[in-house]
């Protein structure tokens, strides 16, 4: 088999087809594909992410969608693109899987420069009225401009089992900016939904959401350490909610930690449940062998 790096839209919008994904989705992604003949075996489609670079100074790219026609494609596939991105301008990339997939798992997992970086499970709920606790002394609201700096640095305890705290070529230090600068932004205008609970008048909790459609998708979600388990993270929980019904979305999508116990535990007691799940990897081309 061959590699190429340009697919007919056609071709490419037919075998995407196949596996019920639509081509509009994927437009504007670099593509690493295998044929035989003049047929496609396998396909992989990727991106540069132009932000995560920056904040960490290395050059990350992210793949978005990888199939292939049998598990020897999909090995062969794997392999020519890491040895691809050697000799590319690439640090590291950043592959999904989900968890169902165990085929796939277990090639990717023996493949060398590949580092699991943790699994993550995606829940589901529609939206709802719930009444608020009212034996908790806390206050919910969207943050004022004041409260930005406070509700960021939320970020420095909040994410240290995520998949790029686990990732162990990465510095921590730049880990917690990371985290702190995506809640910024957030906070700035990119999230459709900030809400803080404060607990005398001091930011204890975070939640942030997107709008995709008639989705509301939950980003980031914080609770400051010495106030977890007291009900303050279920009552933020339920404003988020409340304002997202008003808003008219039909469902809220949420993805944690597979090993996030506690965070599982509280979606489900708001009416959430899992829908999938999958297992992250971050790839090195060229760190040395695991």
């Amino acid at each position: 088999m061959k590699v190429v790096h340009a697919i007919d839209d056609q071709v490419l919008a037919t075998w995407l087809e196949k596996y019920d994904q639509l081509a509009d989705q994927m437009t504007g992604f670099k593509q690493f594909a295998l044929v035989s003949g003049a047929q496609l075996k396998a396909v992989l489609l990727y991106e540069w992410s132009e932000w995560e670079s920056g904040i960490f100074d290395q050059h990350i790219f992210h793949v978005k969608f990888v199939e292939a026609e049998s598990a020897s494609a999909f090995k062969e596939l794997m392999e020519r693109f890491i040895n691809w991105m050697r000799s590319e301008k690439c640090d590291f990339f950043f592959l999904r899987l989900e968890a169902s997939e165990f085929q796939k798992n277990r090639i990717v997992q023996r493949l060398s420069h590949v580092y699991y970086v943790g699994g993550l499970t995606r829940l589901e709920a529609p939206p709802a009225q719930i009444d608020l606790p009212s034996n908790l002394d806390v206050v919910i609201g969207q943050p004022d401009e004041k409260d930005f700096d406070e509700a960021a640095s939320l970020g420095d305890e909040a994410f240290v089992k995520s998949r790029y705290a686990m990732d162990p070529y990465l510095d921590q230090r730049v880990v917690r900016h990371f985290y702190q600068e995506w809640m910024r932004n957030n906070l700035h205008g990119r999230a459709d939904i900030n809400l803080v609970a404060k607990l005398n008048d001091e930011v204890v909790g975070l939640i942030q959401g997107m709008t995709r459609g008639d989705e509301l998708a939950l980003e980031l979600f914080a609770m400051r350490p010495d106030v977890q388990g007291k009900g303050l993270g279920k009552k933020l929980f339920i404003e988020m909610m409340k304002v997202s019904y008003d808003r008219g979305h039909h469902v809220i999508s949420a993805g944690t930690q597979l090993h996030n116990i506690l965070a599982i535990q509280l979606y489900e007691k708001m009416g959430f449940r899992t829908t999938n799940a999958f297992l992250n990897y971050h790839v090195w081309p060229k760190k040395g062998e695991r």
